[in-house]
């Protein structure tokens, strides 16, 4: 009796450690499946790193012949790097430049004015010749943009 109570405990407490190490067994699968998981998205990424990197390093090489090509020319002519389609664009291409330095013509007048390096009466004289410039400079473009069906 006692014998049999003995294999009995045995047989269970053996039966309780198989299931625990089937459990174990079971978590260490499923981990190893994560694992594999994540280790083969790491993989792809690295792929797409690399191919990334030679991108970038094809690109870097774009960009220095680019470089090299740029330092090598003579400078660039600034009217001719700018070329209109039509003659109107070229006019309101112009008017614009030209409206601009009024623009800043009347800033530094008023700049000047301040420092007292001109008078009043300079100044307003200068700058009413300037702004009616600017006035009709303004009129023709926006006529330009008419015609050009910009504005």
């Amino acid at each position: 009796d006692k014998l049999r109570r003995r294999l009995k405990e045995q047989s269970q407490q053996s039966q309780a450690e198989l299931e625990t190490l089937r459990r174990t067994e079971q978590e260490l699968q499923e981990g190893k499946t994560r694992l594999e998981d994540i280790l083969a998205r790491l993989q792809k990424e690295r792929g797409d790193l690399d191919k990334n990197i030679t991108i970038l390093q094809e690109k870097e090489k774009e960009l220095q012949t680019a470089v090299e090509r740029l330092g090598e020319q003579e400078g660039v002519d600034v009217d001719e790097a700018v070329v209109t389609t039509a003659p109107l664009y070229s006019q309101l291409m112009n008017a614009f430049a030209e409206e601009a330095t009024l623009e800043d013509a009347i800033y530094y007048m008023g700049e000047a004015l301040r420092k007292e390096v001109i008078d009043l009466d300079t100044f307003l004289k200068q700058v009413r010749t300037l702004a009616r410039r600017q006035f009709t400079l303004r009129a023709l473009m926006q006529k330009c943009r008419q015609k050009a069906q910009l504005a």
